[in-house]
């Protein structure tokens, strides 16, 4: 009995042993990872107080057809085609509180027309309120309000696609999860990401707009609201290269136009999209990391299809 008893001690010992041996394996393969972020998930706010993180991104958005209602496609050939450049910029005041600021410029080109302007400009406000661990089971929450002010021009336009905003201020609250494990010791970081947003103002329209409005039309627009939900997977293949991919759904409902003088209660159109952006990450440091990929709309109801490739540079300065 007492060798019985002998034997089940060393074994128990030794599993939590080699449980011990392979959690410190795993910590350690998640600290030397350097990563990038993919390309749609939102940034969580930077590590700690001190830090600012700025990432500029290249967009291309080419139309190649539209779902309908019933969500078929309905392919058509390249029109118009928008490149837009923008810049995050985040700075960390707190190990848990940071401030973010996303100034974009667009140019689009469509019938041998080109125009180039500012784009609509977020200001986000991120608090982290649960810090996580580097396991699976134990995330990190982050808390986001932020808000886009309309600094794109809407209307008087030569074209309805020459328009770079909405002309409203939109609300946005988010929450994410992020969570760092292994498998294999291969280092993933997972985010998990909710989104809504909402217009905060009636928008006055003369003229050809963004939302489509003619050429003397006169009248007003109410920005739709929207919701997304995510999912954004980084491996690393070793301290350098890693693997990332999104899996977006979004919800959308359309604008309410009204010209002058019309009354009435208004139909709502409502549209949602289903995104997969593959892409590949190259970390030559741990505050410098290069990402270049795709975003494709896979299927939608009321909704264009897009291709869109993007590349981002993230650095981080302290």
């Amino acid at each position: 009995m007492l060798f019985v008893r002998a034997m089940s001690a060393a074994v128990f010992l030794a599993s939590a042993g080699s449980a011990a041996a392979q959690q410190n394996d795993s910590e350690a393969a998640i600290r030397s990872q350097w990563f990038t972020g993919t390309l749609l998930s939102p940034s969580p706010g930077v590590p700690r107080a001190g830090v600012l993180g700025v990432e500029p991104y290249l967009i291309d958005k080419r139309g190649i057809g539209v779902f309908d209602a019933n969500g078929i496609l309905h392919s058509g050939p390249i029109g118009v085609e928008q490149v837009r450049s923008y810049t995050s910029a985040n700075y960390g005041f707190t190990d848990a509180f940071s401030v973010q600021v996303i100034p974009a410029v667009a140019h689009v080109s469509h019938d041998g027309d080109v125009e180039t302007g500012l784009a609509d400009f977020p200001i986000k406000i991120h608090y982290r309120p649960i810090a996580g661990a580097l396991d699976f089971w134990h995330p990190s929450l982050t808390t986001t309000f932020g808000i886009t002010f309309p600094t794109g021009k809407f209307e008087r336009l030569h074209h309805s696609a020459d328009g770079f905003g909405t002309g409203a201020y939109m609300a946005m609250e988010e929450l994410e999860l992020q969570q760092r494990f292994t498998t294999w010791l291969h280092p993933h970081r997972l985010r998990a990401w909710a989104r809504v947003s909402q217009p905060l103002n009636t928008v006055e329209l003369h003229g050809i707009s963004s939302y489509g409005t003619p050429q003397g039309f006169t009248g007003t627009a109410v920005p739709g609201s929207s919701a997304e939900l995510g999912i954004g997977d980084e491996v690393g293949l070793d301290q350098q290269w890693a693997l990332a991919l999104d899996v977006v759904q979004d919800f959308a409902k359309g604008p309410h136009v009204r010209g002058q003088g019309v009354t009435g209660a208004m139909a709502d159109i409502e549209g949602s999209v289903f995104w997969v952006a593959p892409a590949i990450e190259y970390n030559p440091t741990s505050h410098l990391g290069i990402i270049a990929g795709v975003e494709i709309s896979m299927a939608g109801r009321n909704s264009p299809s897009q291709v869109i490739p993007q590349i981002a540079v993230n650095m981080f300065f302290e």
